[in-house]
């Protein structure tokens, strides 16, 4: 069995008596195609996680931070990486055992690498239990600007090279929120691409508490549109105008379908006022809301035309398969 030249970081804080920190280590046991370095990033864990897996897993390098946060642990895991290629995986998800020997083989196929994140497709895992369900791939976001209208993917899902990461530079660790996201936004703007995997590679855990459970989504969403003010003034008015519309719905029929009126209106009334939305902002927002509860086979079809309304027709077209280029298919 070939070692791939990847290096793990599992950023945790009392992963272990979260419970299931195991599930993950054992998921990563399992590669066809197993990473050749595991690094577990405790972040100030106050209940034996360390001990713990030094214990079960002694391959497993363990490497403090001083409790600074996610983005400073994912920043501290890269500096401590050896390997040429990086993956995250959370404490709390899973991958299926062909996660890496796939997206290595998208970035062999691939003239441009390092010019790439390699974004799994995801299934959602209920830790009540119950079968995984699908994510529809979120390909409408995967391109700039588009991606300021949400994020296109999910950080235990990627791999990129240590060339792409030290382009790009670390994580934003003044971020309350959203540091990923906001990578992933400089990214794009920075000319990078994003290749999706052809089949589910993560398991996506879905539980209380997360930082956006449905309890705190109206602050997340307060705090990612505070995130997005100075991506967006990189943007021609008018078109920074009509994203900032096009999210400012989008967040409310959120709100209005999982937390109710109420949270809606608060967020109407936090949020920074935005000019009101234009036949084109309108247009984008009926035609995605139709999207959100059109059968699978064509979702992503309407989400993209909607999405071409709203910015112009220049936007690209992201797929799934890998062509051997730095763009997506």
């Amino acid at each position: 069995m070939s070692v791939a030249p990847v290096s793990v970081i599992i950023c945790t804080r009392n992963g272990w008596s979260r419970g299931f920190l195991d599930d993950t280590l054992q998921s990563l046991l399992a590669q066809s195609r197993p990473a050749q370095e595991i690094l577990l990033i405790d972040d100030a864990s106050s209940d034996g996680t360390a001990a713990y897996v030094h214990a079960a897993y002694p391959h497993v390098t363990i490497v403090q931070n001083t409790g600074t946060g996610l983005a400073a642990a994912r920043n501290t895991g890269v500096a401590a990486a050896r390997c040429p290629w990086v993956a995250f995986i959370d404490d709390d998800d899973i991958w299926l055992p062909e996660k890496l020997a796939e997206q290595l083989a998208q970035a062999d196929a691939s003239d441009t690498p390092d010019a790439i994140v390699y974004a799994s497709q995801v299934a959602t895992l209920n830790s009540h239990g119950g079968k995984p369900v699908a994510w529809a791939t979120p390909r409408q976001f995967a391109a700039w600007p588009a991606c300021l209208l949400g994020s296109p993917i999910q950080p235990s899902g990627v791999l990129l090279s240590k060339r792409l990461l030290s382009r790009i530079g670390p994580f934003s660790e003044q971020l309350k929120e959203g540091a990923a996201y906001d990578y992933w936004i400089r990214c794009l703007s920075a000319g990078m691409s994003i290749h999706y995997s052809s089949n589910v590679l993560l398991h996506y855990r879905q539980h209380h508490p997360q930082m956006t459970a449905m309890s705190r989504k109206l602050d997340h969403f307060l705090h990612i549109d505070a995130m997005l003010t100075p991506h967006l003034a990189r943007l021609a008015p008018a078109l920074a105008n009509r994203i900032r519309s096009a999210r400012k719905l989008n967040n409310l029929r959120s709100l209005l379908n999982h937390t109710g009126i109420p949270a809606a209106t608060r967020y109407w009334r936090a949020s920074t006022p935005c000019p009101a939305p234009g036949l084109r902002t309108l247009s984008y927002f009926l035609l995605d809301t139709v999207a959100c509860r059109a059968p699978h086979r064509i979702r992503h079809t309407l989400r993209q035309r909607a999405m071409r309304l709203l910015i112009g027709k220049e936007t690209p077209l992201p797929g799934l398969r890998p062509k051997r280029s730095g763009h997506p298919t």
